[in-house]
């Protein structure tokens, strides 16, 4: 292997940095400040104006690399809307290809969902109108461009979808974006020696990189009041599952997850983040003391220097956010509340059981690949499913325009955090779900399901779900 001049000043700058740097120096060092993405919220009819564009933007605090994002960013501004409201919403495609946009999470009819059926063309607009009938919940939006969502995203085509209700307004939660209510999307990437994001998709399975990154930047860290303070953390990698922990084993403090409120917070030491996933935690912060959040064990010496010349799919950092107290005084005193939502009764009985299995090496559901012209799966609005997930490779799993209860993991009982309703799952060996289908769709509308490991998604590891509308 011949080594550039580039690549052999780089390779002997780690090898001597890591060797004169103490440990914790090398785990820590610096940081940068967290970028928080502009806020837009829908009040009183007001349009949510997305535009898809080209943009530059700094990965490594020196040039700039050409990304994809929204408005002029890379990733897109988070928006807010409120329970109740009807939200128009405006698509704009500005780049030079086609691109479908989707939010997950969000409850709607199919043809309000995006997707195949609402390509968007080079210079076309889609402008629905969104009725917002859910409760509080941290959705996201995102590409899902037909065979094209892994680079789609990958590039930047990925923002937060914040709902709020008057449950949310009353709980004594911090609520002041960007001072103690934080959102925090978490992806990771190639960064070449240009600074630039690199993706070449693998054979088989998902890509991976070895850079991780939260809201676009490296090592971030953030300055909060002693206090409580909110993460609204997404995973919109491509298909890494994280293991979240605090530097100082303090426990999260779980208080949602996909589509809203757990009944009561859940206090844990690890937290999995799966791709697709969203979870709100909060970290008191009230003793002052500096913390981090990790993902797992870095690189070592070794690992870095061979990732030099070839990829490598272990992060050099794992290191997701710092969060440093202040002598400002705390917009929420509150102790921790010990409920968030009044117990849900569930009425009604399973209707049918079916069964998925999700390729792993070939790609495809239960041996068929995602076909736009064929129907997989047809439900009835209003009813309940048992759904019974299968991988032998680890993978997310997301079915649009429902939500569902996990009611077990490869037998057992789901974790604590993992009892409050969702719309994305970790399959890692069985998981049988119980499915809601809240909204109705059509043959040219339909829901679509799948791996949330994008790049299976786009070579078909994916289906198409028509709901009947509920009998009036």
């Amino acid at each position: 292997m011949s080594f550039s001049r580039r690549q052999f000043i780089q390779a002997s700058g780690i090898a001597l940095c890591a060797s004169a740097l103490p440990v914790s120096v090398r785990a820590a060092g610096p940081g940068n400040p967290l970028p928080v993405p502009p806020l837009i919220e829908s009040r009183r009819g007001q349009p949510i104006f997305l535009t898809l564009q080209r943009s530059h933007w700094s990965f490594t605090g020196g040039s700039k690399a050409q990304v994809w994002g929204v408005n002029g960013l890379y990733l897109g501004p988070t928006v807010k809307v409120w329970s109740g409201d009807d939200v128009k919403l405006i698509y704009s495609n500005r780049l030079n290809e086609p691109v479908a946009m989707t939010v997950s999470g969000l409850q709607v009819p199919g043809a309000l969902a995006g997707g195949a059926a609402r390509m968007m063309s080079p210079g076309v607009d889609w402008a629905p109108v969104i009725p917002v009938r859910q409760a509080a919940a941290t959705c996201w939006y995102h590409a899902n461009t037909p065979n094209r969502m892994a680079p789609h995203v990958y590039n930047g085509l990925a923002g937060m979808w914040l709902i709020e209700d008057e449950v949310s307004k009353k709980l004594p939660l911090p609520n002041h974006y960007g001072v103690d209510d934080f959102p925090l999307i978490i992806q990771d990437k190639r960064i070449d020696n240009f600074g630039s994001p690199d993706y070449s998709p693998p054979a088989s399975g998902g890509f991976v990189g070895d850079t991780l990154l939260v809201n676009g930047t490296q090592n971030p860290y953030v300055e909060v009041s002693r206090g409580w303070v909110r993460l609204r953390l997404l995973n919109a990698s491509n298909s890494r599952c994280y293991q979240l922990s605090m530097s100082d084993n303090r426990p999260f403090n779980v208080i949602a997850s996909d589509q809203g409120f757990l009944p009561a917070p859940v206090a844990v030491q690890q937290l999995s983040l799966a791709p697709g996933e969203r979870r709100e935690i909060l970290v008191d912060m009230s003793q002052g003391d500096e913390v981090s959040i990790t993902a797992g064990q870095a690189a070592g010496i070794v690992d870095r220097l061979r990732g030099l010349f070839e990829p490598s799919s272990i992060l050099t950092s794992t290191l997701v956010l710092t969060l440093r107290p202040t002598g400002l005084l705390p917009l929420v005193t509150d102790t921790l509340p010990m409920r968030l939502l009044a117990d849900q009764l569930i009425e009604g009985s399973v209707s049918r059981t079916r069964e998925f299995r999700l390729g792993d090496a070939q790609p495809g559901i239960n041996g068929a690949l995602w076909d736009m012209g064929r129907i997989d799966v047809q439900a009835q609005q209003g009813s309940f499913e048992r759904w019974i997930i299968h991988a032998d490779m680890p993978q997310a799993f997301h079915i649009q325009g429902v939500m569902f209860l996990i009611k077990n993991v490869n037998g057992a009982q789901p974790m604590a955090e993992d009892r409050g309703w969702k719309d994305t799952v970790w399959v890692d060996g069985s998981v049988e779900l119980f499915v809601s289908f809240t909204q109705a769709s059509s043959d040219h509308f339909p829901f679509v399901y799948y791996s949330q490991t994008l790049e299976m998604a786009d070579r078909g590891t994916a289906g198409q779900l028509q709901v009947q509308p509920a009998l009036q």
